[in-house]
């Protein structure tokens, strides 16, 4: 198997000892400076570099989409192609920490300014290029990755407890926190400034939801086919046709993609597709569709039970701490199919829901909403009375149920489909692993977003919240990570600033409406998209894991040899017989439940197990 662990990005270490390791990373571009600060840069794809002038030193990974305008707007001349880094150190230059806001597409960047003896970095609005940092004594170690910050000596490399408590939680370890206590990153639309007086963090950009209820649906209709079609136009300048390429599920965001890049483009769009087969997951029906709609070029592939033991030895490789989306191994074999085919950018369609309203969870927290409709006294002196006495079967029961979910406020019952929510911490883990962590922690970051939108409609608050962690912190860490890894670049029309801001302004009451996800988008793009797709439930390229573990020998052998062992790094954490239920849940009446928890902690223990032990 030809894999490739993504190095591109960089490390700047500023303060009194700026230290980087001699002999570190596959020959980095490295400069040392005498006056307290070391920088290094792997380049792994074009925008990736460390560059030294104007009495600046620049570390970059950029993929803009405004980098003509500010070549104009900065004094460079028509013909003048400036490097990324020069562009970065005149915008710096001119309009200080005030550049970052500037700046349109995806960014990560850490600028040394010398004469200042100031160390500032920021990343793009959406942490699609990701900036982490470590305050070390007297300094600060800011990089693309968490391994490139390790890098330093005097990193606090020890895990901490409460971000595997969240990665078990979200299958993912959320902003701020790592899984390494000494490790941070930056959140999205965020700035870092260290001086010798100190160092400090920053917003220069939010998605502020202020809809306008001015103008009618039928603005909406008109207008969202116009600024999706200026979203992805934006892209087609950047890409080579015959280079690039657009991942295709079959859903709406991604056939938008496909369909207007095609049509702006010129020539049919080279579209890759993953299938399974699988009853219930295989969705190639529905990109067959859209491609013969917009008369795209596709190419379809299948990933097989064996692919996936071969590519999950590689995962503790390519990511810097655990990760536990299982969508992860179509994501890889779809980039890599592109790129045999001599892809060298793709498309992709992630945003789209998180935008316009398209989860199902959206329509589902509006049905317990309507619950807090009836007035208070009925519903505290009459119905729930009445339902707690009544035996808990049939009808009952699920009233029982509707009412309990519907009483527990936003974000938390947002989150309350979830493994720790609904099992409880104590069956899950062991006492001596709850006695470091806060079970809260998770829910305290996701009040905190909540919050943060506010005075928002409670469907905008919850489009946030799924912006911030399963865009920033899941999504865009899963398609870019592993489209890298297979030697392709991605990029992402939907998440374009201007696009996320006009979503801003739509009233949420024709986003979601109850029993229908993406009203107004779906409305919108009729006679544009094929009704087939537009009608379609949500899927994407979700992998069958909970099927596959249950029959497949070799993967259901890794699952018992790696978790229901002795010799379990993650025993020390994890009760082992809650691992013995899960799997036997393999075989019961939800096998995508038990495969879908079971990843994540197989995940977890075959990370360790190349990290090293817990709290080592």
């Amino acid at each position: 198997m030809s894999f490739r662990v993504p190095v591109g990005g960089f490390i700047v270490v500023a303060g009194a000892d700026a230290r980087i390791p001699p002999g570190t990373g596959p020959e980095p571009n490295r400069e040392y400076r005498s006056d307290g600060v070391g920088g290094a840069a792997w380049e792994g794809f074009p925008g990736q570099g460390l560059w030294e002038g104007e009495g600046l030193l620049v570390a970059h990974d950029l993929d803009l989409t405004n980098e003509r305008a500010l070549r104009q707007e900065l004094g460079f001349g028509g013909d003048e192609r400036p490097a990324a880094g020069e562009l970065l150190a005149r915008a710096y230059r001119a309009w200080g920490m005030g550049m970052a806001d500037r700046l349109r597409g995806a960014f990560a960047f850490a600028l040394w300014d010398p004469e200042a003896r100031t160390l500032f970095a920021a990343t793009d609005p959406y942490g699609i290029r990701p900036v982490v940092y470590a305050e070390v004594p007297d300094g600060l170690v800011v990089g693309s990755r968490i391994r490139q910050v390790l890098l330093h000596p005097d990193v606090d490399r020890r895990i901490d407890p409460d971000a595997v408590f969240q990665y078990l939680f979200f299958s993912a370890i959320p902003s701020p926190h790592t899984v390494y206590r000494g490790v941070r990153k930056l959140g999205p639309g965020h700035w870092i400034r260290w001086t010798p007086h100190g160092c400090k963090v920053g917003r220069y950009y939010d998605i502020r939801y202020r809809p306008d209820r001015t103008v009618d649906e039928r603005y909406w209709r008109r207008a969202i086919p116009l600024e999706v079609r200026r979203a992805v136009g934006r892209f087609v300048p950047l890409s080579d046709p015959d280079r690039t390429g657009c991942f295709l599920s079959g859903g709406t965001d991604s056939s938008s993609v496909a369909g207007y890049y095609t049509r702006l483009a010129g020539r049919p769009a080279r579209t890759f597709s993953i299938g399974f087969d699988e009853p219930g997951y295989n969705e190639l029906d529905y990109a067959h569709v859209a491609a013969r709609h917009f008369g795209t070029e596709q190419h379809d592939a299948f990933v097989t039970p064996g692919q996936v033991l071969e590519l999950l030895e590689h995962l503790p490789h390519v990511y810097d701490e655990p990760f536990g989306n299982s969508s992860v191994i179509p994501a890889y074999y779809c980039a890599r199919f592109a790129r045999e085919h001599g892809v060298e950018v793709l498309l992709a369609g992630d945003g789209g829901d998180e935008i316009f309203g398209g989860n199902e969870r959206y329509v589902t927290n509006l049905v317990f909403e309507r619950y807090h409709r009836i007035p208070g006294l009925l519903r505290k002196g009459v119905i729930e009375p009445l339902l707690r006495a009544l035996p808990a079967r049939g009808v009952a029961h699920k009233a029982q149920r509707y009412v309990r979910r519907a009483n527990i406020p936003n974000p938390d019952r947002f989150y309350s489909y979830n493994l720790l929510y609904e099992e409880g911490a104590t069956r899950v883990f062991r006492p001596e692993f709850l006695d470091q962590v806060d079970p809260e922690s998770f829910l305290r970051l996701a009040r905190r977003h909540y919050r943060a939108a506010a005075p928002a409609d409670d469907t905008d608050r919850l489009l946030y919240l799924d912006m911030k962690f399963t865009i920033t912190d899941n999504d865009l860490r899963k398609v870019t990570q592993m489209t890298e890894a297979a030697g392709v670049r991605v990029r992402y029309p939907l998440l374009d600033r201007d696009l996320v801001d006009f979503t801003a302004t739509i009233p949420p009451e024709l986003k979601v409406k109850p029993g229908r996800n993406r009203y107004v988008f779906k409305r919108a793009m009729e006679g544009f998209l094929p009704r087939e797709i537009i009608e379609k439930t949500k899927h994407g390229f979700g992998l069958p894991v909970g099927p596959w573990f249950a029959r497949h020998p070799d993967l259901n052998a890794l699952v018992r040899d790696t978790l229901l062992t002795p010799s379990a790094r993650i025993r020390d954490w994890i009760r082992p017989e809650f691992l013995e239920e899960l799997h036997q849940g393999l075989y019961g009446d939800s096998p995508a439940y038990a495969g879908g928890n079971l990843w994540v902690f197989l995940v977890l223990e075959l990370w360790l197990g190349q990290a090293g032990r817990p709290g080592g």
